[in-house]
This record gives C-alpha cells, structure tokens and sequence, in this order.
C-alpha cells in the first residue's frame, strides 16, 4: 500500500459512495469502511489520509481519535459531522485532526484540502530542499550543478539553509567521493590567524607551532571548499584566495615549496555581494570567480508551503533522535504557520525542540508564547470561538499570496501554473474560487 490510499469512515451509504467516486477521480485508492470496529483493524496501514464521520453506530470517531498513538494522529485526519460545535471542533483540531468540517459541507474544500496533504506526503521520501516552486526549482540547479566543478555563490537570509545546499551539492558531485567537504565561517576566523587557516603551516614557522598543520585550502583537495560569510573576508585575504583559485597552489607558512590543491569552491553570504563590489568593498575580479552560477535562497516566509512540510519533516527527525512518537495539533500547526520566522528555518527548529520539550506526553497542542517570536505570531489562541476563523484566514491570504505569485510567473496559464505548483488543473481551479482569486 501507498500514501495514495485514503481511508474513509462513513455510514452514510449515499455520501459515502459520492466520496469514493470523487477522490477515485482524483487518482487516489479509497478503502471505505462504515464502523469503528472495521477501522480499527486496518488504521494501522500507511494512509496518506483518513477521512471519517464523527458520529458512527459504534461510537463517536473523535473519542477513538484522541486515543490513537501519536504516530497515526500525525496523520492529516478530517472529521465529518451533522452536530457540529465549537468546543467539539476545538477539542478534534487539539488531538491533531486536520480539518473538521460540518454537513453539508462544501465536497470541493475537502477533496482540495485532503489532496494538499497527500501531495506533501508523496513529496517528502524524494524531495530534500522543499516542496514549493522555488525550492524545487533550487534542487533541480543544484543536481545540474553536482555534474560540473563550477563555482557557485549562494545567497540567502541567515538560517536559511545555505550550507544545506553546498553540502547537497557536494554529496551528488561522483568526483568529490575522494574528497571532503570543508566549511568555514569566514566570520569566526581572527584576521590574524586567516593565513595560518587557509593555507596551514610547517613546524616552527611561528611561536607554538610545534608540527606541521594542513589548512582549509589543502583538506579540501579533491572535495569541496565552503566559505560561508564570504563577504566578511578582509582585503588581504580576498587577494590570496584570488590567486589560489587561479593557480590552484600555495605556500605553506614556513615553507618554500609551493601544495597544489584541486577543489570546488562553494561561497555564501546574507550580504548583497554584488552591492559591496560596487561600493569598494569586495574585490570585482573575485566576485566573478566566486559567482559564476548563483543561487537564491528566499526566506521562508516567502515560501509558506515549506512551513507544513519543514514543520512535519523536523519533528519526525526529533522523534527518531528521542525515540518518542511526537503528535501536533492543527491549532498548533496552524499557530506555527502564522509566524514570520525571521530567522528562517533554523528559528523554526529551535522552535519546535523547545515545544517538544515543554509538551504534555509528547502532544503539541498549544503555541509557545513565552518564545521570542510569539509576538510576531498574528491572533494568539485566547477562546476557542475566536481563534479558528483567525488561524484559518492566515493561512488563506498566504496560499491567496503564493497562487497569485504563481498565476503571475506562468503568465496566468492555468496548466502551467498547476504544474508549478504540482497540483491537479481542476484543484488549482477550485482554490482559486475559493480565494477568489481572478484567472
């Protein structure tokens, strides 16, 4: 079985039988099961989701629900229910279920929100980067790039990801297997002492050298050489790390014979590198060594897909370090989605490693709002009455934000914007009716 099954509990033979049919459009493989008893001895199977009525002959679903181990509640859940309340749809989100909707209900919301989250299910066994346009669009450079020793400049906000993309780089190269791969903070290297670093020293060519040391430059032959903070080089340094990458040797300190070292080079910088060559700042003829193929990577909070993807992925690497299956909330989830996340996706798992240790029994279901970021979070959980709708129209105005962004890229070809976005034509359709958004 695949993340392409879904399961449906539904007792209602007339509603139950329109589901099937309409996910069977969608291309899924639906296994439609009418009581509690049934669902029980195959809950177990990997759904890509599980769709369910609340109210069944056997008992109410949310009750089973919020008794399930954590790793099957980790699943996208969507509760279906002709008695709908506020505190049951509260109480539903907090043990994790992802939608909770009330009959009649609106077939196309459901089917575009369950098809959304089978998508990041499918997507996260092969994608490394992440699951939006421009992630994708990152990853599909960066295996180009792996077949050919070019040099490279990653841009990007702090906490981003950058040496995550050197090191991919790296790791599908065939000709680094023989090398390794060496990342420095130029930032965190004493200007003093640069020289020593990068190039090494033979024993006794200065006061406490008392054997010979290899430097950055020479542990990379063969492999990849990373300078993150490049733009934070001194002047002087700039001009000898010009002249290795053209002659591809060097001097040891102490020593008159010249070490030849092949590497790649992989530079990053937050700072606008271009911007500091043309005010002085950074040697021209060095800029263009470093930046023959750029890469950019946006902030995450321009990329609002990542969020549920990174989020997810994150806390299943949590769970395999602390070996304790770990639950989220939609209440949370939706919380974290708001957030701005200035310090991208490093802020983000400090984040998530402060929820896991502050939750109850290995449940995140409240907002941390002791953390530094939770003032930036939008509408903060007070009552139950009012924060859904909230949380609900953060997250819309996003995907409202991304989807025009898209329209605009593909030049409002509805065909290659669904493709962009790796959704079906008619789903993209139907959001954009829902959003109101105009072809």
């Amino acid at each position: 079985m695949t993340h392409k099954n879904l399961l449906l509990i539904e007792d209602d033979l007339i509603l139950g039988e329109s589901l099937v049919q309409r996910f069977e459009l969608e291309g899924l493989k639906v296994v439609w099961l009418r009581r509690l008893a049934e669902a029980q001895m195959h809950i177990e199977s990997p759904w890509g989701a599980v769709v369910s009525d609340v109210r069944l002959p056997d008992g109410l679903a949310t009750q089973w629900f919020a008794q399930l181990p954590a790793p099957i509640r980790l699943l996208p859940w969507f509760f279906l229910t002709g008695y709908g309340s506020v505190n049951d749809a509260v109480g539903a989100l907090q043990a994790g279920a992802r939608e909770y909707l009330t009959k009649p209900f609106d077939t196309e919301k459901l089917v575009v929100a369950v098809m959304e989250s089978v998508s990041v299910h499918l997507d996260m066994p092969t994608t490394v980067l992440g699951i939006s346009p421009a992630m994708r669009h990152v990853e599909e450079l960066v295996h180009k790039l792996s077949k050919q020793k070019t040099s490279v400049l990653i841009n990007g906000e702090s906490g981003v990801g950058k040496e995550v993309v050197a090191q991919m780089i790296h790791n599908l190269d065939m000709r680094s297997k023989k090398g390794t791969f060496v990342p420095v903070n130029c930032a965190a290297v004493p200007e003093s002492m640069m020289e020593a670093e990068f190039f090494g020293y033979e024993k006794g060519a200065f006061t406490g050298s008392q054997r010979a040391h290899k430097g950055f430059v020479e542990r990379a032959d063969g492999g990849t050489l990373f300078l993150d903070e490049v733009g934070d080089l001194p002047a002087s340094m700039q001009a000898k790390l010009l002249r290795v990458l053209q002659e591809r040797c060097f001097f040891r300190l102490g020593s008159e014979r010249t070490t030849h070292s092949d590497f790649r080079i992989i530079a990053a910088t937050n700072r606008d590198l271009y911007a500091d060559m043309q005010a002085g700042k950074f040697r021209e003829d060095l800029f263009y060594r470093l930046a023959v193929i750029r890469i950019e990577i946006p902030p995450l909070r321009e990329r609002p897909e990542d969020i549920r993807w990174l989020t997810e992925l994150i806390l299943q690497q949590i769970t395999a370090e602390q070996g304790t299956p770990i639950a989220m909330s939609e209440v949370f989830m939706r919380d974290v989605m708001a957030r701005n996340w200035r310090g991208n996706v490093r802020e983000l798992r400090a984040y998530l490693e402060h929820a896991v240790v502050l939750s109850d029994g290995g449940i995140l279901d409240q907002p941390i709002v002791s953390h530094p970021g939770a003032r930036e979070a939008g509408s903060m959980l007070t009552t139950p009455a009012g924060s859904l709708p909230q949380l609900h129209s953060v997250v819309d105005e996003a995907e409202r934000v991304h989807i025009r962004k898209a329209l605009a890229h593909c030049d409002s070809h509805l065909g290659k914007t669904a493709e962009a976005l790796g959704i079906s034509r008619k789903t993209l359709w139907d959001k954009m009716r829902r959003l109101d958004i105009s072809a």
